[in-house]
């Protein structure tokens, strides 16, 4: 069965169970040391009034002679509501006096001295005989246990009664201390509940319990990523609706033109055109995942071992037919660099590097890949000899569709935005620079060093 009790229910049964109990031990422990206690006062209360009755019957015996009575029976009359009764043996062995309702029998065997049980028309009491220092008065004193069972009972109803009492009031402190402490989270609870989908604000831990406040924390963790992820996918779905219009709307207008050509040139041109759009489209399609590759994989990514130097040269193999189509020299420098990335990433960042080079240097030009280590850092470089980049434009080519005004070749601005993007996720910075002899541009990368 689901167990549905809340956490205040759990927290206030418990303790208050847990209060009951220790209550109950304390007073069965009271109770137990009460009855010890008070039976030991009452047999020393017994030896006490034995001695006193003792020395008045031997008193009374001085004066009178063997006539025992008048101060006696003074003395049975004011022993109050839980008093005791008591017989003296003279030394012939009769009764000099005894209280009225005992039997003419003696209590105790007069072999008997000090503390111990008897029975009396079928009750017991307690009694006590000794002998006067002379050893001619005897005297055998009882109390019946009904007056000592009556004051235990007294004593067991006011423990009880003290025991509810405590048991209300700590029963009420514990309520209101519960429900203080899980205040905090009910105004958290309802706080959430009131929210939309889109309400994605980080929950106020203020005044939370040190032990919730973990699970605020990573609850607000949670609401960031998710927040992350919906900012990620509205970004991506506006750039690619903002960027796949223009192609696609050149594509549709090769297409027309190429279903109303006139002749064989007209429709090779046109067919030719229309490939143009849609590798185009491709390119772009390929980096808008690639940049939205990136965004979700914030936070993510797994580093490994890798050298910068093997992820360069396969690059520069991807890219060579295409240097020589665009009939520029392709060259590389590279010394190992252990560095620590995503190699599919990285991967991602250097195509786009060198795939920019390569489209922004004119025919006849170079392009350079280099990897080397300075100081504590790794650098990867890519120089080339094109038009280059004016210092006030070189912050802006990172931002997503920036492109730079000019001739040379058209793109969709998101090349080094993803660059940007994968540098940031390895703690890696990208800087534009002047090319070699102040000629082109030149991209540089550093990097954080492989730990050895």
């Amino acid at each position: 069965m689901t167990d549905r009790w809340s956490l205040r229910t759990r927290l206030l049964s418990s303790l208050v169970t847990l209060v009951a109990i220790l209550s109950g031990i304390s007073a069965v422990q009271n109770y137990l040391a009460y009855r010890e206690t008070s039976g030991r006062l009452f047999d020393d209360s017994l030896r006490e009034s034995a001695g006193l009755l003792l020395k008045l019957a031997e008193h009374e015996l001085s004066e009178h002679g063997q006539v025992l009575g008048i101060a006696l029976m003074n003395a049975e009359t004011s022993t109050g509501q839980y008093g005791f009764r008591f017989q003296i043996w003279t030394p012939g062995m009769q009764a000099g006096y005894r209280s009225a309702g005992l039997p003419a029998a003696p209590l105790l065997p007069f072999t008997a001295t000090g503390i111990s049980w008897t029975s009396i028309n079928a009750q017991r009491w307690r009694a006590y005989s000794a002998w006067n220092d002379a050893h001619t008065l005897q005297i055998q004193i009882a109390q019946p246990l009904s007056q000592r069972a009556a004051l235990d009972r007294h004593a067991l109803l006011r423990l009880s009664l003290d025991v509810a009492i405590l048991l209300g009031v700590a029963g009420l402190l514990i309520w209101w201390i519960v429900t203080a402490s899980v205040r905090p989270l009910q105004r958290t609870a309802v706080s959430v509940a009131l929210r939309n989908e889109r309400d994605l604000r980080e929950v106020d831990a203020d005044g939370a319990p040190l032990e919730v406040q973990p699970l605020l924390a990573a609850l607000n963790r949670l609401l960031r990523r998710v927040g992350d992820t919906l900012q990620i996918e509205r970004r991506f779905t506006a750039d690619a609706a903002h960027e796949l219009r223009t192609p696609l709307a050149a594509i549709r207008a090769n297409a027309q033109v190429l279903v109303a050509a006139r002749d064989a040139d007209e429709r090779d041109r046109t067919a030719r055109d229309l490939i143009a759009s849609v590798d185009r489209s491709t390119r772009l399609v390929e980096q808008l995942l690639s940049l939205a590759r990136a965004d979700q994989t914030a936070g993510a990514h797994a580093l490994q071992p890798l050298d910068l130097a093997d992820l360069a040269r396969e690059q520069v193999v991807a890219h060579r037919a295409f240097a020589a189509d665009r009939q520029i020299v392709l060259t590389t420098d590279l010394q190992p660099t252990a560095a620590a990335g995503d190699p599919p990433l990285l991967a991602a960042l250097l195509r786009n590097l060198i795939d920019n080079a390569l489209r922004y240097t004119p025919a006849g030009g170079a392009v350079k890949v280099s990897t080397r280590i300075e100081g504590d850092v790794a650098v990867l470089a890519v120089d080339d000899t094109g038009p280059g980049i004016a210092p006030d434009e070189r912050r802006k080519v990172f931002e997503r569709f920036y492109r730079v005004a000019g001739p040379w070749t058209s793109g969709s601005g998101l090349g080094l935005s993803i660059v940007q993007r994968i540098a940031e996720l390895h703690a890696a910075t990208i800087t534009v620079l002047a090319g070699v002899d102040g000629r082109g541009t030149c991209m540089r990368l550093t990097m954080p060093l492989r730990p050895v």
